[in-house]
């Protein structure tokens, strides 16, 4: 960060207006002055506030008004160009490209939501600028859209890859999360009518056929990018909602016994990668696995100790172009594959 001492150039006045008297090169070193005390000084802004005789708001004001002015030009060093050791070994384990984020949490709550934020600055330059982007619901995608820089993109759509409606989880209702990605990047929406499960197999196709609902799914059949979110193993509970919870206890030990380690984008996947024939499956409203395969881009993320096998078995699928997961659980993904792939018991 720099702190600038400059005597000309733009003034703080405009934003400032009311606040202060006098020419613009004595506005500016006001904002100099105030600025140098915050953030060389390092005194907090009621401390300033005593000192200047300001408001504590005034003080905010014009600190905000020196960003502006450019009298404090902040800089934070870049991300690393080349792949960490891990994230090249567990590349080559599973044979997709691997982003590893900051963060040494295991807590799944915490590492999950933290994943997310740290991705969305890098994965902002790789989302297309026009065409169909979809984008499934969860913890760690809702973190994701929530933290993207702020865009103009006109040309783009944004599709719900799955259905759900959910007031008491609001990161599995991929409508919002579709819309609020949507605001982010300056793109349309098209909302997906539909609940993510239904209560039989029968209303789930006759649904998928409503016109209502194909307006959006068409959109399945021309995307650029795919963002899918990865659940977790049955017999996790991870301390914030999940579509596992959409299972009583009878479900859940019948998806284990199948050997279900978690979902891909609705799909139910092992540790093998292959993918569970299951009535839930059926009655669940999400892209088709075929159609994702043809997704010129896929890009899943996932972390914390619940995501373990799931990140090991949805990059199996060969859905993945791209996986995205911290460092603990990219380790732990790891050393799972070294030792065999058996599943680990919880």
């Amino acid at each position: 960060m720099t702190v600038s001492s400059e005597r000309n150039g733009a003034s703080g006045d405009s934003a400032e207006s009311g606040d202060a008297t006098g020419s613009a090169s004595s506005q500016r070193e006001m904002l100099r002055l105030v600025s140098e005390l915050y953030y060389l000084r390092q005194l907090g802004q009621p401390e300033i506030a005593s000192l200047t005789g300001f408001s504590v708001s005034k003080v905010s004001r014009l600190l905000a008004a020196a960003r502006a002015a450019g009298v404090v030009r902040i800089s934070v060093e870049g991300a690393p160009s080349e792949p960490p050791p891990l994230a090249r070994a567990l590349s080559a384990a599973l044979g997709v490209e691997v982003w590893i984020t900051p963060g040494h949490d295991t807590a799944p709550a915490l590492a999950a939501r933290l994943c997310g934020v740290a991705a969305a600055p890098r994965l902002a330059e790789e989302l297309p600028a026009d065409g169909a982007i979809g984008l499934t619901g969860g913890y760690t995608v809702e973190a994701l859209v929530g933290a993207l820089p702020e865009a103009n993109q006109p040309r783009t759509v944004v599709v719900p890859l799955v259905g759900g409606w959910d007031s008491s989880n609001p990161h599995l209702n991929s409508n919002e999360i579709a819309r609020r990605m949507a605001d982010r990047l300056g793109a349309t929406v098209r909302l997906l009518h539909a609940p993510g499960l239904l209560d039989n197999e029968a209303t789930t196709a006759a649904l998928l056929s409503d016109s209502a609902v194909t307006a959006t799914t068409r959109f399945w059949g021309e995307l650029r990018l795919a963002l899918v979110g990865m659940s977790g193993a049955p017999r996790f509970a991870p301390g914030y909602g999940t579509v596992m919870d959409r299972l009583d206890e009878a479900g859940r030990s019948r998806l284990a016994a199948k050997g279900a380690v978690g979902d891909v984008a609705g799909h139910l996947v092992r540790l093998d990668g292959s993918f569970v024939a299951d009535e839930w499956e059926r009655r669940t409203i999400s892209i088709p696995i075929e159609t994702l395969r043809k997704v010129p881009r896929v890009v899943g993320i996932a972390a914390g100790s619940n995501k373990v096998e799931t990140i090991v078995a949805g990059a199996r699928t060969g859905l993945l172009h791209l996986l995205i997961t911290d460092e603990p659980t990219a380790a732990a993904a790891l050393k799972l594959v070294e030792s065999g792939g058996a599943a680990p018991r919880g």
